[in-house]
């Protein structure tokens, strides 16, 4: 069991849970189970850091995922009741040689700009009523040919 942490600049997303049922796909890969449901997109994911801190609670263990910027895009966090010999096994079997203390990184991608189509609304707030998963609501902007800003 660890806690998987997700954040941006509105708000942070904690689920605490196991990272199981794993489906890889070319474009996105899924984690789902009851209590994490968790959509990977590896093209998104270039570095990452085992990250072990000491306080007075004991040693604090982490896997930190970052973007090319250098932005996080995730973190596990293991709890009291964490296989250790695991998170050991994943940082020594996905440790990289070269250890240096920085990090090349590219400038961050701009925003993504809002486009809608207000000719539209209408059949965007019948479909919406209709969705019955969140994974859904991508395909209807694309068919409506709007981005998720813009819907």
């Amino acid at each position: 069991e660890v806690m998987a942490l997700t954040r941006n600049p509105s708000c942070v997303h904690e689920k605490v849970g196991t990272y199981d049922n794993y489906h890889a796909g070319p474009h996105a890969s899924m984690i789902l189970t009851d209590d994490i449901d968790l959509r990977l997109f590896p093209s998104r994911w270039h570095h990452a850091f085992a990250v072990e801190k000491e306080t007075d609670a004991g040693t604090r263990r982490s896997l930190q995922v970052f973007d090319a910027a250098g932005d996080a895009v995730h973190k596990i966090f293991l709890r009291d009741g964490s296989d250790v010999a695991a998170f050991d096994r994943a940082k020594a079997g996905l440790t990289l040689e070269d250890q240096s203390p920085t990090l090349d990184v590219v400038p961050r991608e701009p925003d993504e700009v809002p486009k809608s189509d207000l000719s539209k609304l209408d059949i965007l707030q019948k479909e919406w009523a209709r969705l019955t998963d969140t994974h859904q609501f991508l395909r209807l902007t694309s068919k409506l040919k709007m981005n998720r800003l813009g819907a």
